[in-house]
C-alpha cells in the first residue's frame, strides 16, 4: 500500500506526488486554470448573449443574430465581454481546483478504498466530488459575473455625452459589486442560490469525467 508505484513506459500518467521539480497537485491547477481562462475568454460573446436571453425581456424574442447586433449599437464590442474579467477570474480558480481535486480525489479513492477498482464508480464519484468542491469555493465570484453580465450599458451617443446604464443595480465592476452585495446580505447574500448550483454540478461533473474516462480508453 506504501509503496512507490513506478510509471509504465506506455501509461504517462504520473503516479508519483512529485513530477520533475513540481508537485502534480500544482501542475494539476495550472493547467486546469490556463485552460479554463482560455476557453471562457473566446466564448464570452456567446456567454453574455446567453444571460441576456435568459434575464432581460428586451433580448427575449430577437433571436441571436439580432441581439449581436444590438449590443455591437449599444455597447461596442467590448459589450461583448462585460462581465468576464469576473468571469475569468472565477473560471480560472474554478478550473484549477476542479481537474486538481478530480485527480486528488481518485488518488485517494485507489488508496484507500482499492477495491472500488479504477471503473465508471470511482469516476462518477471523483468527479461529483470534485465538482461541488470547486463550487463551494468560488461560487461568489460566479454570483458577480451573472450580475456584472446581466447590466445592459447604452454607449450609444447621448445628448449630454455621457454613457448611460440601464440597470437595476448599475454596478461598477467586481470590486463594488462584490462590496454592495456584501454589505445588503453578508456571506448569506455572495451564497445566494448555491445550492440548485450542487445540485446540478454532482451529476453534470460527475458524468462529465465519467464519459471523459470513457473516451480516453477508445482513444489510441
Amino acid at each position: 500500500m506504501g509503496e512507490k508505484i513506478e510509471n509504465d513506459k506506455d501509461d504517462p500518467t504520473p503516479r508519483e506526488g512529485v513530477v520533475e521539480g513540481m508537485p502534480l497537485f500544482a501542475k494539476e491547477l495550472i493547467a486546469g486554470g490556463v485552460a479554463g481562462g482560455v476557453a471562457k475568454t473566446i466564448v464570452a460573446p456567446l456567454e453574455r448573449v446567453k444571460i441576456l436571453f435568459q434575464t432581460r425581456s428586451e433580448f427575449h424574442n430577437i433571436g441571436l443574430v439580432a441581439s449581436f447586433r444590438r449590443i455591437t449599437t449599444t455597447e461596442g464590442l467590448l459589450g461583448f465581454y462585460r462581465g468576464n474579467g469576473a468571469s475569468v477570474a472565477r473560471i480560472v480558480p474554478y478550473a484549477a481546483l476542479h481537474y486538481m481535486a478530480y485527480e486528488q480525489y481518485r488518488r485517494h479513492i485507489d488508496f484507500n478504498f482499492p477495491g472500488m477498482g479504477s471503473g465508471p464508480v470511482v469516476d462518477l464519484l471523483a468527479g461529483s466530488l470534485s465538482g461541488g468542491t470547486a463550487v463551494l469555493f468560488t461560487y461568489p465570484l460566479d454570483l458577480v459575473r451573472t450580475k456584472l453580465a446581466y447590466q445592459v450599458v447604452d454607449s450609444s451617443p447621448k445628448l449630454n455625452n455621457k454613457v448611460s446604464i440601464v440597470s437595476d443595480h448599475a454596478y461598477r465592476g467586481i470590486k463594488d459589486c462584490f462590496s454592495r452585495t456584501y454589505r445588503e446580505a453578508g456571506m448569506r447574500g455572495l451564497y445566494r442560490g448555491v445550492a440548485p448550483s450542487l445540485y446540478g454540478i454532482f451529476p453534470y461533473s460527475g458524468l462529465k469525467f465519467y464519459f471523459f474516462e470513457k473516451m480516453k480508453s477508445h482513444v489510441p
